[in-house]
């Protein structure tokens, strides 16, 4: 590769010193490096063109990548350093930031240390380990294992098959020493004990790191050339422990195997998953057929959005930081958003070997997508982190609120018909339920079903609480209904100084209506701010509900029993109290109600006759 040419802009931070700039950049391939005052790299990216592709920061609007006019209040200078072509751009790039480490870059890092297999093979005994860092020790590292259980059990598989050594001797030993009870138990070679030689202990060692690099089939095929040549040879022992080798491989290599009889070579497969803020890459590698190990990165979707032209950087970071050879086949998405022939050309330039990258249409091949993008799914699904501030951001956002709504009460109506009208409220701080600060209301004023004016009143008495005890008012209340239901909240809260600011959502069109919102919003089912509306519209209507239950049945039990001629308020919960419902009192006798109502037993026999038949032969 030639010397780059490379040119530094003087430190000014002005645009229109930097437009004039830019109007002198080449319009050849190259990497542009954005820095703030003090020098610092914030944002590395290529371009095919470099005078185009800077100057469209300045020009173009940004609506869906808020981060960029950030970034460029930020930015003082750039610097740009031209290549021959887009993929030397695309590798120095690279390069760049994983020196660099810019900003506003995007990082190719797991959320943790997954696990990973080690084989000591700079040891003359070596032995398998489980770690969670890769180091430049000479050892060979198999890896990350999301699974862990898999990846304990695929450790097991091994160490039973090639007989390796757990303890941490310093081997061979100048004598040899009893050996422990792996020995005993054939799952040690007895290395201390002098019982192999390093010789036969090092062909174990190149068995396992086939079997652990997915190359099984050439395993079984060398260990069945060995097994045959030592049956020749009247070693009857050792060709029955190579063939208990290759059975025990065919039992590990089953528990791997992947229901797809279509992949027949070596190959990565790459899934992505876009969430509301986050966007999910997942990684399958094939070997052999087997599912041999996998990756998952998350990123926030404004950082992997922020230049389209550089997605490949992510694939190309990948691949850049691991050692072994990738395989001879890579599939990637349709949503990967890069010309995947450049990816093809730099991977055969680094690694000097034909890969094949391939974008599957349809068909069988398309099926590996999909396998990663479920992958991707499930990870994201498992580990997305709860967002509920940017929820309410987002809320405010698309209801042009005057300010973010940290507090927001919630209310509902819930009656049958004109009976048993209550209603509740619930409290939601920064996203959150709040429960001590949950309120529940019986309708005093409005008689007959009136759900406009009953909310009216609900809104009215809780700003009025707070008014009087001199406490905040929310920033937001949130009523469950239409605009008929937001209008009576609105005259509710137009009778105090200061008011809150207010929304509502209908049930069944699932609309945001505000006075502070000049057309309804209508929002994706998946969309935060709808997400977080419902959840609170869900709680209130549950709050409310259960309240309404728990005062109908009181009011039901005893109701019935007032009703009762010669029976009031304090008998019918005294013999509610002593049988617990209206229908163990129906199949009590009348003695028993007798008794426990202090009546006669006639009285009590009227009242069964009225709770069984609806007629009474006794007024009491």
């Amino acid at each position: 590769m030639e010397q780059y040419q490379s040119n530094t802009l003087s430190p000014s931070g002005d645009k229109q010193l930097i437009l004039e700039q830019i109007s002198r950049f080449p319009e050849n391939p190259g990497v542009y490096l954005m820095k703030d005052a003090s020098g610092k790299p914030i944002y590395i990216g290529k371009a095919i063109n470099l005078r185009s592709r800077v100057r469209s920061y300045f020009f173009d609007s940004h609506d869906n990548r808020i981060q960029i006019p950030v970034m460029l209040q930020k930015l003082d200078h750039i610097d740009w350093i031209a290549t021959r072509n887009e993929i030397e751009a695309l590798i120095l790039e690279a390069n760049l930031i994983r020196s660099q480490k810019p900003h506003y870059n995007v990082d190719l890092r797991d959320d943790k240390h997954f696990p990973y297999l080690k084989v000591t093979v700079q040891e003359r005994f070596p032995r398998l380990l489980v770690v969670r860092r890769v180091e430049k020790d000479g050892a060979k590292y198999f890896g990350p294992y999301t699974d862990v259980r898999a990846m304990r059990s695929l450790m097991g598989f091994a160490k039973k098959i090639f007989k390796l050594r757990d303890c941490n001797k310093h081997l061979p030993l100048e004598k040899p020493v009893r050996p422990c009870i792996n020995y005993a138990m054939k799952r040690c070679s007895g290395a201390c004990a002098w019982k192999i030689t390093e010789e036969d202990y090092r062909q174990n060692i190149n068995d396992l790191l086939q079997f652990l690099s997915g190359r099984r089939n050439d395993l079984l095929k060398g260990l069945q050339e060995r097994m045959v040549r030592a049956s020749e040879e009247l070693r009857f022992e050792d060709a029955a422990m190579l063939r208990d080798q290759m059975q025990l491989i065919k039992d590990a290599s089953r528990l791997q195997q992947v229901d797809l009889k279509v992949i027949d070579t070596d190959c990565d497969v790459f899934g992505i998953v876009e969430g509301e803020r986050t966007i999910c890459l997942a990684i399958l590698h094939f070997r052999e057929g087997l599912l041999n190990s996998s990756r998952n990165f998350m990123f926030r979707r404004t950082s992997w959005e922020f230049s389209t032209s550089n997605h490949d950087t992510i694939f190309l970071q990948y691949y850049a930081s691991r050692d072994e050879l990738p395989p001879s086949v890579v599939y990637i998405p349709e949503n990967a958003g890069f010309n995947h022939e450049v990816l093809q050309s730099w991977l055969e330039q680094k690694y000097a070997s034909k890969i094949e990258v391939i974008i599957p249409q349809r068909g069988p091949k398309r099926l590996f997508i999909e396998i990663a993008e479920k992958n991707a799914k499930l990870y994201m699904a498992q580990n997305l982190m709860p967002t509920a501030l940017e929820d309410i951001a987002d809320l405010q956002k698309v209801l042009h609120l005057a300010k973010l709504p940290e507090t927001i009460e919630a209310f509902d109506i819930s009656n049958l018909g004109e009976s048993f009208t209550v209603a509740g409220m619930v409290q939601f701080k920064n996203g959150l339920p709040n429960k001590s600060g949950y309120r529940r209301f019986k309708i005093k004023t409005v008689e007959g079903q009136n759900d406009f004016a009953m909310m009216m009143e609900v809104v009215t008495r809780r700003l009025r609480r707070l008014h009087d005890e001199n406490r905040p008012f929310p920033d937001l209340l949130l009523i469950d209904g239409g605009p008929g239901q937001l209008n009576a909240a609105i005259d509710a809260i137009r009778l105090f100084a200061e008011p809150p600011m207010i929304a509502s959502l209908a049930k069944r069109e699932e609309i945001l209506y505000s006075p502070s919102s000049p057309e309804p919003v209508a929002l994706p089912p998946t969309h935060p701010a709808r997400r977080l509306v419902e959840r609170i519209r869900d709680e209130v209507h549950r709050y409310a509900i259960t309240y309404h239950r728990k005062i109908r049945g009181k009011q039901f039990k005893t109701s019935i029993l007032e009703s009762i001629e010669g029976i009031g308020k304090k008998r019918a919960q005294m013999l509610l109290k002593q049988f617990g419902s209206v229908k163990r009192i129906k199949e009590s006798t009348a003695d028993e109600i007798a008794k426990a109502a202090g009546v006669s037993v006639e009285n009590a026999q009227g009242m069964l006759n009225v709770l069984k038949n609806g007629e009474a032969d006794i007024k009491w």
